[in-house]
């Protein structure tokens, strides 16, 4: 790598100086750290900025974050390996046992985990989870997250075996467990020294960023995530995660329409190139065929998704909206009843904005318009919540609130046209597109 050739042409003492550099320090805080000259500083900045061809010291600090960025990525661990490990009396047949055997066969079916064994001793894992059974008569399971062999818990829960089935319980517990490690990960600063896998790290802060459906968001997954998934040693979550921000494009109207469709398009043709019987490349590939119509073959990788991990919460939430486009009314009331009873209310958080929509064709106004209104508390700029809005002000008759919105939604995107809504509901049977686009008609009434 180029970059890393000119850094290798650094002396010791040139790194040095740009370490501290990049800590923000003077010249002079530089000449007292190190015990040296101011002269001898200005040579050596000098002879800096010659090798790195900048010109001054801020130019200097970001090409040597980004060759530091770079090493990073190189030298960071492929896998993401997870060490479980029990602690104190742990009795083989008693329920807290059980459950914990099933939360780890749940959690393998995430496809993303070397899943180690304690007496592994070799392994330095990305996370240790501690597991221990309470010692009174109550059964109840103690978890905790830590990085690596450090001390620092990311996250630690009790769960009470109650009068849920084990399975059920442990489908909940791990959808709790990954939500849990995948948001605390987003938070964590990679270094170089870090045993989780630039390309978790990368992948999780997108994952975060996305919940707040904005433009931004888009850009900082696209400038983050793309740089990882051009060569073929990419790791499909970070694929998913990308393909997952342009489809997200797509609804919301980000950018060129064309353009992100063709990109998913590309995604989702690497994506089964490489890695056909992933279920994130079935994700991409579900993606792809809801942005071009396609909801009979994006209804079947969906499924596909669901056996073969039961705690997939997106293609849950996508596949009952489909099935209520679509007119498979009986199908989507099935799904959501079981996902209401699988899957813990406070991991549906990220999903309210698909909620809404359920909501709208369930015939729920009220309850879509107040869940809608939430949502568009932390992501005022969302196009489809907002037209979601508007149709529920005006089934309501709320012909003044409809309008504020029909503002804000064109001071936002003030390009939005009627076919514009129109793509986001290919594949909709006649009936209810007809209806949503009544609902929303007063929008373009003065364009």
């Amino acid at each position: 790598m180029f970059e890393n050739k000119k850094m290798q042409e650094l002396t010791p003492r040139q790194r040095e100086i740009l370490t501290l550099l990049r800590k923000g320090l003077t010249n002079n805080e530089i000449c007292k750290t190190l015990n040296i000259s101011a002269n001898t500083v200005k040579v050596h900045l000098a002879n800096i900025y010659k090798i790195l061809e900048v010109t001054n010291r801020t130019e200097a600090v970001s090409a040597g974050l980004e060759v530091k960025d770079n090493d990073e990525k190189e030298s960071s661990p492929k896998d993401l390996v997870i060490t479980f490990q029990t602690k104190g009396t742990f009795p083989e047949h008693s329920n807290a046992y059980s459950l914990y055997l099933s939360i780890v066969e749940a959690l393998h079916q995430y496809h993303l985990f070397r899943i180690i064994d304690e007496s592994e001793t070799n392994v330095n894992p990305s996370f240790l989870i501690e597991v221990s059974a309470s010692e009174s008569g109550e059964e109840i399971l103690y978890i905790s997250v830590k990085i690596g062999n450090s001390h620092e818990i990311l996250w630690t829960t009790s769960i009470k075996i109650n009068s849920d089935t084990l399975q059920t319980l442990a489908q909940k517990s791990t959808i709790l467990l990954f939500r849990s490690i995948v948001l605390a990960s987003a938070k964590l600063k990679h270094t170089e020294n870090s045993p989780i896998p630039y390309w978790w790290y990368a992948a999780t802060y997108c994952y975060a960023k996305l919940e707040n459906r904005s433009q931004e968001s888009f850009e900082i997954c696209k400038k983050k995530l793309g740089p990882l998934v051009k060569d073929e040693s990419f790791n499909d979550f970070a694929l998913y995660i990308l393909a997952s921000a342009y489809y997200f494009a797509t609804l919301e109207n980000w950018g060129n329409a064309i353009e992100n469709a063709k990109t998913l398009g590309d995604l989702a043709r690497k994506a089964m190139y490489n890695a056909p019987y992933s279920i994130y490349s079935q994700m991409i590939m579900a993606f792809y065929n809801i942005t071009i119509g396609n909801k009979a073959e994006a209804i079947a990788y969906l499924k596909q998704v669901i056996e073969a991990n039961p705690q997939a919460i997106m293609p849950r939430t996508i596949l009952s909206q489909i099935y209520l486009l679509t007119g498979q009314e009986k199908l989507a009331t099935e799904l959501i009843d079981d996902c209401i009873k699988h899957v813990p209310e406070s991991a549906l958080q990220h999903t309210h904005q698909a909620k809404t929509f359920l909501l709208l064709l369930q015939g729920k106004i009220e309850e879509c318009k107040n869940l809608a209104n939430q949502v568009l508390l932390f992501t005022p700029k969302a196009m489809a919540i907002r037209l979601i809005i508007i149709a529920c002000c005006n089934i309501l008759g709320e012909t003044d609130e409809s309008k504020s919105h029909a503002k804000k939604l064109l001071e936002y995107y003030p390009n939005l046209t009627k076919g514009d809504v129109e793509q986001l509901l290919k594949g909709v049977t006649e009936s209810k597109k007809n209806y949503f686009l009544q609902c929303v008609q007063s929008i373009f009434a003065n364009k």
